[in-house]
């Protein structure tokens, strides 16, 4: 009996690591492919809401830009005949759709805008492909800033804007680019492994060990490490003008990640932050488009002086 009932201990043990392997491989996948919505559908959404403005009357040219590892990351260039220019990129799930809102924006104050997918969402090659969460996103964000510079020079005025992942992608790419002249990031992460903790416990009711595991499944199976993905690192000695917008309500990444950016950021740089009343998770354009509008002028007319 006594050798009856080790073997089941064995087996039950046995069991419960493989469920638990099998659930920290799953929370890995959900992280890492994304529901990626097709262009009509992002178009549909983006004109219920009255996001889509006057793009349909922009001139547009498509502009494909190859990245580091040779991901083609395809993209919307938009001229407006200035020397004043903005890469946008857009958040989680989503694609260069999702940047239009702001586009209006910037093409408003007169500036030349790229739009672009992020690697694993929109146009981009999905095969063999998978989000990182900005570790190469960063990266591709980078590929992009030099080749805008490298087709209409170094001496441009150029700016980052990012919404989510975008913008947590856009404090990233700080650590290698200090030669931008803004950088405006809406409501994105601090730390990577700070908000897997908090979302593994809010989504999946899942205790904070269950990350490392996804992580571990991460690292094995992709060779990437989620918890060395920190804007807050790439942010402490940064000297881009920095301007932070967050939702107030936003129970995805709560506005205390963009709180710590900004007390992170050296006071010795332009800096600014706005928390937008009533807006969920990046929705702080659609809660107000008057003040998210005044915010980004103000903010930019601060630099022209």
């Amino acid at each position: 009996m006594g050798g009856i009932t080790m073997t089941l201990i064995f087996l039950l043990v046995v069991i419960l690591l493989v469920f638990i392997l099998l659930i920290g491989y799953l929370m890995m996948r959900f992280v890492t492919h994304p529901n990626r919505p097709d262009f009509e559908e992002t178009h549909r959404l983006e004109v219920a809401q009255n996001y889509w403005g006057n793009y349909d009357d922009f001139p547009k040219e498509t502009w494909n830009i190859e990245s580091f590892d040779g991901t083609i990351l395809h993209g919307t260039f938009i001229p407006n005949n200035s020397d004043k220019y903005v890469i946008c990129t857009h958040g989680y799930s989503y694609n260069r759709h999702g940047s239009i809102k702001y586009a209006n924006i910037f093409y408003d104050l007169g500036f030349n805008i790229y739009l672009y997918d992020l690697r694993y969402h929109g146009d981009n090659e999905h095969k063999e492909s998978y989000c990182t969460m900005g570790d190469a996103e960063c990266q591709d964000l980078a590929a992009v800033i030099e080749a805008v510079q490298k087709r209409f020079g170094k001496n441009i005025f150029l700016g980052i804007h990012g919404e989510s992942l975008g913008a947590a992608s856009s404090i990233l790419v700080l650590g290698k680019h200090q030669d931008l002249s803004f950088c405006i990031a809406d409501c994105p992460f601090c730390d990577l492994k700070t908000l897997l903790y908090y979302q593994a416990k809010q989504m999946f009711h899942m205790p904070k060990f269950m990350v490392h595991v996804a992580n571990a499944c991460y690292r094995i199976g992709k060779g990437r490490n989620f918890f060395t993905v920190s804007p807050l690192n790439a942010i402490k000695n940064n000297r881009v003008p920095l301007l932070l917008i967050h939702g107030e309500e936003d129970d995805f990444i709560p506005p205390f990640h963009s709180r710590q950016l900004y007390d992170s950021c050296p006071d010795t740089t332009i800096k600014a932050i706005h928390l937008m009343p009533n807006a969920k998770h990046a929705g702080s354009y659609g809660a107000n488009p008057t003040l998210y509008k005044q915010w980004v002028e103000a903010f930019l007319q601060s630099l022209y002086k």
